[in-house]
């Protein structure tokens, strides 16, 4: 669903996709979808928990999906769960135009001291899905998100905050290039 909504809105054909970066990544769902049904070749990095890493990794290889632990490995879903190894791949690593950042309520669970470290993501990569909700503990997540909003705007992409319809309080902000948008 969340894909389809970000379809709708960026007009993107996600198998024209290289790369997917994925900021908590559940049970790994989302990276098998998109080896199983989307684009086998892509190459899709998870950041979590070491904890979590290892969930993902169970989960991914009963499904069949090729799968690394804290190393990246071009056409594998590669988990990693130490923010400097996370940081050093995204930044060494060849991300283009044709990079998706997801974070389905990740970052908006974490401490904004924790997104701080993490903004090299929004900085760097054009294409985003982030859902969120309006608050969590005492973080007003609205004001958070409409700021990266700003930041989107003014890194020349088209940015937008939609309202979940089927549930109450929570948001998407989708991001895509202007370039790209205007050009649909």
């Amino acid at each position: 669903y969340h894909l389809k909504k970000f379809c709708d809105f960026s007009k993107f054909d996600l198998k024209n996709l290289d790369n997917v970066v994925e900021f908590g990544g559940g049970y790994g769902n989302m990276a098998k979808i998109f080896k199983k049904k989307i684009n086998t070749k892509l190459n899709y990095i998870i950041f979590d928990t070491k904890e979590v890493s290892l969930l993902q990794y169970y989960y991914l290889k009963k499904s069949n999906v090729k799968v690394t632990i804290n190393k990246f490995k071009k056409k594998n879903v590669s988990l990693i769960s130490n923010l400097n190894l996370f940081e050093s791949t995204i930044n060494n690593f060849n991300i283009n135009d044709k990079t998706l950042f997801i974070a389905n309520w990740s970052l908006s669970e974490v401490p904004l001291a924790f997104r701080k470290k993490l903004n090299f993501l929004i900085n760097k990569l054009d294409y985003q899905i982030i859902s969120y909700q309006n608050y969590f503990e005492k973080i007003d997540n609205t004001k958070y998100f409409e700021k990266v909003r700003k930041i989107n705007q003014k890194k020349n992409r088209f940015s937008t905050i939609e309202k979940m319809k089927s549930k109450s309080d929570n948001y998407y902000l989708f991001s895509c290039p202007k370039a790209k948008w205007n050009s649909y």
